[in-house]
């Protein structure tokens, strides 16, 4: 059972928590501009265990930013310390598993550098790499232009702590869309990127996914057919990715996913 709440953290945040009796909890950071609800169709797969989905400010049911944070740009480890404030909020134990999506990804890894005590493992879905975030051209603002109440990103500042952070030891998943994504953008979107062509900027995609699982030392499993929203496409292969990484931190052994589970669950371990 899911019970929905606002969290003070200097400004009321939506949570959802839902409580099991595994021994490590979940805990789910959205994409850029992300609502919560990203996670639906995965936590179900994860009922043993307890938990947490959240809105950043000005995401989802969050309330905005007040006035005199709205036009101060926030780094990754800005919002990385503002998920400690809430788990703290919510008392959840700890260590847990630290799930995160694109940019929340980015995110996860910040928290496992800042917050490596609280860490018992990462699972980074399509993360946004950094040589995407380096080049980004989105809006600044997390939720758009229109949401002032939203965050404003401090991209230099992002990967300055990306580019220092350090991070202990710990059983980690990058899993990666599957190849060809980028070549499926609409031409209005592909020419954001020009002059990269598609297929260079998917080669460029899994390459980064790649270094990532290097840098960490994790364990790379590329979908068979989703695309950047693995959450919603291919739920249960976030649900295996996550378990797999549960049992690793619970028998201290490296992560391991059996070639059948992930078969079933349309994915592959592509050799690092």
């Amino acid at each position: 059972m899911r019970r929905f709440e606002k969290v003070d953290v200097g400004y009321e945040l939506a949570v959802s928590v839902a409580s099991g009796d595994g021994p490590v909890p979940v805990v789910h950071v959205s994409a850029l501009g992300t609502a919560q609800d990203q996670w639906d169709q995965v936590l179900p797969r994860l009922y043993l265990h307890t938990t947490v989905t959240y809105d950043r400010p000005g995401i989802g049911s969050s309330d905005p930013l007040p006035p005199q944070l709205v036009d101060r740009p926030r780094t990754l480890g800005a919002f990385a310390d503002e998920l400690r404030a809430v788990i703290d909020k919510l008392a959840i134990d700890s260590p847990h598993v630290v799930v995160g999506h694109s940019m929340g990804a980015l995110i996860a890894m910040i928290y496992a550098a800042r917050h490596g005590l609280h860490t018992a493992g990462l699972v980074l879905v399509d993360c946004t790499t950094e040589r995407h975030l380096a080049d980004a051209r989105w809006p600044l603002r997390e939720g758009g232009d229109d949401n002032r109440g939203s965050s404003m990103l401090d991209l230099p500042g992002s990967i300055a702590e990306l580019n220092s952070a350090v991070w202990q030891p710990f059983p980690a998943v990058v899993l990666a869309s599957a190849p060809g994504r980028w070549t499926r953008l609409a031409p209005a979107d592909a020419a954001e990127y020009a002059p990269l062509t598609l297929e260079q900027l998917d080669r460029q995609w899994q390459e980064g996914q790649r270094r990532l699982a290097e840098k960490l030392g994790a364990l790379l499993v590329v979908a068979d057919w989703a695309g950047h929203h693995v959450a919603t496409d291919q739920p249960e292969l976030v649900a295996g990715c996550v378990s797999a990484v549960i049992a690793a931190a619970c028998d201290g052994r490296p992560v391991a996913i059996p070639s059948a589970q992930l078969r079933y669950a349309g994915g592959s371990c592509p050799a690092l």
